[in-house]
Order: C-alpha cells, then structure tokens, then sequence
C-alpha cells in the first residue's frame, strides 16, 4: 500500500538518511514536510525572518532540500504572513517550486484567532483561490470560524488539521470530542477535507485506541474516505506514541475495507494536493 504521512517536522527526526531510515521501518513511503525549528520570543514559527513592515516571511530551507534530492518521498508545505507585502507573489509558487503543494494557515495565538475570525485571512484564501493552492488550517476547537470562508471562497481546497479538536491530554473522556460535531459538520462543504493526526492523543484507552476508531469511522461516514488523509505529526506526538502506533490502529483494522484504507493512508493526501505516485 502507499502509505503518505500527511505531517511530519521531519527535521526534528536528525539527518535525511536518519529520517528516512525511520520512514522505511514503519512502512511509510512518502512524508508531507512541515519545517519547524520552534518558536521565536514573539511565538512566531521559525525558521524565518522580519520584513521591515513588521511582516515575519518564513523560510523552508530543509524541506526543499529534501524535495530536491528525493523528490519521490517528499513534498512540502508552506506558511505565509499575510501581512507580507508579496502574499500574492509568494502563494503563486506553490505548485510551482519543485514539491512545494501546499500552505498551512496557523492563528496559533488569542489574537491570531481572534484576527481569522474577523476575516483577516481573506487575502490568503483569495490568493490561493486565484492559483487553485489547498490550503490547511489549524483551528483547534474552533472549525466554526472556518464557515465564512468557505462560503466566500467554495474554490479553495482546505483541509482541517489535527481532527479540528482540542488535545486536552488527561481530560475527562467526555471532554475529548467536545468539539467534534462542529468537525462533522463541515461536511457540507465539498471542499473540505480531514487531516487525521494526533487522533491517538484523544483516547482514553491504549493501543489499538478503539474509541478513537470509532470517531474515525463517524468522520469517514460524513466526509467520504477521499476527504479523510492520515497524518501522524510524529516528532510532536512521539512522547505518547510510536510512529508505528499512529499508523497500524488503522492499517490493521477490519472495521475499514482495503479501499477506504488506501485513500484515508496516501491516496486522499496525493489526490488533494495533485502530488502523484511516482511510477512503479
């Protein structure tokens, strides 16, 4: 099976070599490269720098390395302030930069979800609109304030990541999926999709997270396998499980036929971001 990694910080995992040796022991063909070194004093995602109008640009010098040398096993994706004065410029390259698929919106704070919610990411979406870019979103807890954008800009793909929930770990199982519904929800829009990461983090139980299986399943209901696209986000979830954990809970499930399987593990991801398989 072609199994794709939807998210992974790949640097965090030491050399290519290292990464890659890793990659081929769990049985993951290609990763979706999210370069991520942390975080500067003002919480803006490294690496990067700012412009003199206060805008932060970032800068993926490691994920396009990796996209050029084995451009079999990487794509990558991009983040972008919309304040900087080239927003338009910079999202015209994706999908043009050699592996370069995809850009991921990030409020990350109070003030940037409070900015979203007021529209301020309108720019972007209409950029990526313009040059047919999908677009993921990080709005955790928050998926209701994706609905005005999606039907001011019904063109754009745009996937929700990390199951568009919290991820209060030790909360009561009850609180878990607190804000699932409004996820479902938005299966409505035939432009969206599901990034499936971090699931393992919402379960009360151990492997094989049986409860957090059945949620999936709910998800692949409402959305369609092609909606769905696993991601393990292995350097950020390692402290709670393996790499192999995130993966096999749902390869080795029968309570998912061998098609749904193939799209919710590499299909859906290389069909969303036009990232074909290489030749056999």
């Amino acid at each position: 099976m072609d199994i794709v990694d939807a998210q992974v910080h790949f640097n965090l995992l030491g050399s290519l070599e290292a990464g890659m040796t890793a990659m081929d022991a769990v049985g993951v063909k290609a990763v979706l490269y999210d370069e991520y070194w942390g975080f500067d004093e003002r919480s803006r995602i490294l690496p990067g720098y700012e412009l003199p109008n206060g805008a932060f640009r970032h800068v993926f010098p490691l994920a396009e390395e990796a996209a050029l040398r084995f451009p079999e096993r990487f794509a990558y994706l991009v983040r972008f302030d919309r304040r900087d004065p080239d927003l338009e410029e910079l999202i015209a390259t994706i999908g043009r930069m050699p592996q370069r698929k995809a850009l991921r919106v990030v409020p990350w704070t109070e003030e940037g979800f409070s900015q979203f919610a007021q529209g301020a990411d309108e720019p972007v979406f209409a950029a990526a609109e313009k040059y047919g870019v999908p677009v993921f979103v990080l709005l955790p807890g928050r998926t209701r304030l994706l609905r005005p954008y999606l039907r001011k800009f019904p063109n754009v793909k745009v996937i929700v990541d990390h199951c568009g929930v919290r991820l209060p770990l030790g909360a009561p199982p009850a609180e878990r999926f607190a804000d699932f519904e409004d996820v479902l929800a938005l299966a409505e829009f035939p432009n969206v999709s599901v990034k499936w990461s971090h699931a393992p983090r919402l379960s009360s139980e151990g492997y094989p997270y049986r409860d957090v299986l059945g949620m999936l399943l709910r998800v692949v209901e409402a959305f369609t396998p092609r909606r769905v696209m696993w991601g393990s986000d292995h350097t950020q979830s390692k402290d709670h499980h393996s790499w192999a954990e995130a993966l096999h809970y749902i390869r080795d499930t029968g309570e998912l036929s061998g098609e749904e399987k193939a799209w919710i593990l590499g299909r859906s991801v290389r069909t969303t971001l036009n990232w074909p398989a290489p030749a056999r």
